[in-house]
C-alpha cells in the first residue's frame, strides 16, 4: 500500500506548526514528520527519518514549498531523489504535483534555474582567475623547485630521517616532503 507522508518544518523555537499540520492532516497524510530548526542548519532528523521510510509508489507532501529543503540546492536534489526512486511530490501552498505534466513543468524549471545559477558563478570564477593571471598574479602551488627547501630536504635524508621527522624538523608539509624525496630518490 502506497503511503503519503506529510513533512513539516519551523526554523525558530517561537514559530508553531500549526497551520502546517491543519493543512497536511487536511490532505490525508497518514504520517506527518515535524522538524523545529533553523534553516541553515543541515540536521533534520524527521526528515531523515521520513526518507528511510519511502518506498516507491508513496507520496512526500508539504504544505509549503520551501519547507522541505534546507536550500534551494537540497530541495532540487531531494526532487531529483524522489523521481529517481518513483516518490510522488506535493506542495500544497503551489498546486506543485510531480505527478501531473504542469508539476513536471515547474521542477524541471527549478532544476534549470538552480543550473543556470552554477554556470554563471563557474563562469565568473574562471573569469576572475583569468583577469589575475593576466595580471601576473601566480594561483595555486608555487612553480618549480624551491632549492632553499630542496637542500635542507637532502640534508635530513642523507642523515638517514624518515618523512614524519623530516616534517617535524623543517616543519614543511608531508606532500612537499614527499615530493621533494621523490626527486631526490630519481
Amino acid at each position: 500500500m502506497n503511503h503519503l507522508f506529510g513533512y513539516a518544518r519551523v526554523s525558530a523555537a517561537d514559530q508553531n506548526l500549526d497551520t502546517q499540520l491543519d493543512a497536511l492532516q487536511r490532505a490525508g497524510c497518514h504520517e506527518i514528520f515535524q522538524d523545529k530548526i533553523t534553516g541553515v542548519s543541515t540536521s533534520r532528523p524527521a526528515l531523515d527519518q521520513m526518507l528511510t521510510k519511502l518506498r516507491p509508489g508513496d507520496t512526500v507532501m508539504v504544505a509549503r514549498f520551501t519547507r522541505l529543503g534546507r536550500s534551494r540546492d537540497h530541495l532540487i536534489t531531494l526532487m531529483r531523489d524522489f523521481l529517481q526512486q518513483g516518490i510522488r511530490f506535493q506542495a500544497l501552498d503551489l498546486g506543485v504535483d510531480s505527478s501531473t505534466p504542469a508539476g513536471k513543468l515547474v521542477l524541471d524549471i527549478f532544476a534549470a534555474l538552480a543550473e543556470y545559477d552554477r554556470e554563471s558563478i563557474n563562469e565568473r570564477t574562471r573569469a576572475g582567475r583569468e583577469l589575475a593571471k593576466a595580471q601576473g598574479k601566480h594561483m595555486g602551488r608555487p612553480a618549480g623547485i624551491n632549492q632553499e627547501k630542496l637542500a635542507k630536504i637532502k640534508a635530513a635524508v642523507s642523515k638517514g630521517l624518515s618523512t614524519s621527522e623530516i616534517v617535524s624538523l623543517t616543519g614543511m608539509a608531508k606532500t612537499t616532503v614527499k615530493r621533494y624525496r621523490k626527486l631526490i630518490d630519481q
